[in-house]
C-alpha cells in the first residue's frame, strides 16, 4: 500500500498547515493519508477526490480511493477504482490482490480466481493470495487445487491457522485421518483456544469409536467455547450410552444456562424431561 506513516505530525497540525497552504498538494496528500490511517474514511475520501481532479492518472490516489470504498464495504465502487489502478499499473501485485478480494466479496468467484492467479504470477510468495485462492477452489469443489494452495500457504506462513484448519478438513475429506489429526493438533499448538479444532478432533475419535478420547476433546471444545450447544448434545448422548443419566442432564442444563435465548430451548428441556423419566424406571 501507499499509505505513508505520519511522524511527528497530528491530523490537527496537518489541517492547520493546509489552511495556510491550500495549494500544497504534497501536504494535502499527507493529510489524506493521515485521515485514512486513522479511520476518518469520508474525510479521507473527500481529500483524495480533490487530489484526483488535479492528478487524474495518479495510481496511488486511485488505489487509496479503492481502499476507502473497500473498508466501507462499497465493493462495486472499490472494484471500479482497483480496475483503474490495475489498468495503469498491471504489474503491481497489490492492485491485483485487492481487485481479486472485492470480486470475491461481490460473488464474482471466477473473476476473483483469475485475479488471484495473476497476483501469484507477480508475487508467488503472497500467502494470503494462496489461501484465498485455495478457499475459492474449495467453494468450486476443486478440492485438489484447494489442498495445493493451503499447503503452499503453510510453506510460506506455518502460523496461518485458517490454512491449517482447512487443510486438516481436506485431509479428513480424503480419508487421510492421521494427517488430518496431525494438522488439527499442530493448529492447537499455535492457537490453543480454537474450539472448532477440538470439536473436529472429537468427531474423528467418535467416528473411530474411541469414545474416551472423543469426550476429552469435546470437553476441551466447551472449555474454549462454552456456548457450543451441539457439543453438549453429543456429550449428553455419550453419557447416556454409559447409563450416566445425571451427567447427561447436567450437560443439557449447562447448555441451557449458557444459551438461555437459544432456539434449542424446547429441545433441551424436553430431552432433560425424557432422561428424568428414564431415571425413575
Amino acid at each position: 500500500m501507499f499509505m505513508t506513516k505520519i511522524k511527528n505530525s497530528t491530523i490537527k497540525e496537518l489541517e492547520q498547515k493546509l489552511e495556510q497552504n491550500p495549494s500544497d498538494f504534497k501536504l494535502r496528500k499527507l493529510y489524506a493519508e493521515a485521515l485514512l490511517d486513522n479511520g476518518f474514511l469520508e474525510d479521507a475520501l473527500n481529500q483524495y477526490k480533490k487530489l484526483l481532479k488535479i492528478f487524474p492518472d495518479s495510481v496511488e490516489i486511485i488505489f487509496n480511493i479503492g481502499i476507502i470504498f473497500e473498508k466501507q464495504n462499497k465493493f462495486e465502487e472499490a472494484k471500479t477504482y482497483f480496475e483503474k489502478a490495475v489498468s495503469l499499473s498491471p504489474e503491481d501485485p497489490d492492485f491485483r490482490y485487492n481487485l481479486a478480494f472485492v470480486l470475491d466479496k461481490k460473488g464474482e468467484i471466477d473473476e476473483a480466481i483469475k485475479e488471484y492467479q495473476k497476483t501469484l504470477e507477480l508475487n508467488p510468495e503472497d500467502s494470503n493470495a494462496h489461501f484465498n485462492l485455495g478457499y475459492l477452489y474449495k467453494v468450486k469443489n476443486k478440492f485438489e487445487l484447494a489442498k495445493k494452495h493451503f499447503e503452499i500457504t503453510l510453506q510460506i506462513n506455518p502460523q496461518d491457522i485458517y490454512a491449517r484448519f482447512n487443510l486438516a478438513c481436506e485431509y479428513k475429506r480424503e480419508g487421510k485421518i492421521e494427517k488430518s489429526l496431525q494438522e488439527y493438533k499442530e493448529l492447537l499448538k499455535i492457537s490453543p483456544d480454537y474450539s472448532w479444532a477440538y470439536f473436529n478432533i472429537g468427531c474423528i475419535y467418535y467416528e473411530q469409536d474411541k469414545l474416551d478420547q472423543a469426550m476429552e476433546y469435546f470437553t476441551k471444545t466447551i472449555e474454549a467455547n462454552p456456548k457450543d450447544i451441539e457439543v453438549y448434545k453429543i456429550m449428553s448422548y455419550l453419557a447416556l450410552n454409559k447409563d450416566n443419566y445425571k451427567q447427561a442432564i447436567d450437560y443439557l442444563k449447562t447448555a441451557l444456562l449458557q444459551n438461555p435465548e437459544s432456539d434449542d430451548f424446547k429441545y433441551l428441556t424436553s430431552k432433560i424431561e425424557e432422561i428424568k423419566k428414564l431415571l425413575k424406571k
